[in-house]
């Protein structure tokens, strides 16, 4: 499939969010997220295969990521000129709540997947910029991520601001339960800057610094 002319990028509200518009999201979430990691089967009672593809349907993606109407899509599409359709290569599903810490709006990042093909081409830092600029007085956004080049691109849509770890310590787990995203709000967070620490024994040197505790066992070394 060859495709032809400049990304394509959309925000789209949660009463428009078809079926139809979902299902896009799934395959390109199923076939480009990642891979259960070698102790998935462990931790799942052998219901997850390490080494296979990461997946969620439509009604996954309802449950999790659309569970109010402040919830959000940005998407990015690439026409193809084999049939002038519209080919979904990244989205980023997002959220919003008022955060009265610092007088305004948090905005959370609850999915963000780019097409293996075009990464590295400033996909995300697009897609993330547009949802950080979708909500009014936004003065905080965040992500729970284990990919570097996700961190990134946050950071780079927001103004190339550095990583504060003391602003994260401040704000993260108030943020989290505020925007009450139902895979993270009432998960553990751990690392030095919260002093906290996992109850299971960690090597020193690889002991987190800001670590939220999902359960989702997907293969990091994959996601480089």
């Amino acid at each position: 499939m060859t495709f032809v002319g400049p990304i394509s990028y959309t925000c789209i509200p949660y009463s428009f969010l078809t079926d139809r518009i979902l299902e896009k999201c799934s395959t390109l979430f199923n076939n480009n997220y990642g891979i259960w990691a070698n102790d998935a089967p462990l931790h799942s009672n052998n219901a997850l295969k390490a080494g296979s593809r990461v997946k969620l349907g439509i009604k996954c993606l309802r449950e999790l990521l659309l569970f109010n109407d402040h919830c959000f899509l940005v998407v990015a599409e690439i026409r193809s000129s084999d049939n002038d359709q519209f080919e979904l290569i990244g989205h980023a599903f997002c959220t919003y709540a008022k955060y009265d810490p610092l007088n305004g709006n948090a905005v959370w990042i609850t999915q963000l997947v780019v097409d293996c093909s075009y990464r590295r081409r400033g996909v995300a830092g697009t897609l993330l910029y547009m949802a950080t600029n979708n909500v009014e007085d936004v003065v905080i956004a965040g992500l729970v991520s284990s990919h570097p080049y996700a961190i990134m691109s946050l950071c780079n849509a927001c103004n190339r601001i550095p990583i504060n770890l003391k602003f994260i310590a401040d704000h993260a787990e108030n943020v989290i339960r505020v925007c009450n995203i139902p895979y993270v709000s009432h998960t553990q967070i751990v690392g030095s800057i919260f002093d906290k620490q996992p109850p299971l024994a960690v090597d020193i040197d690889q002991q987190p610094i800001s670590l939220v505790n999902t359960d989702f066992f997907v293969d990091h070394k994959e996601l480089l």
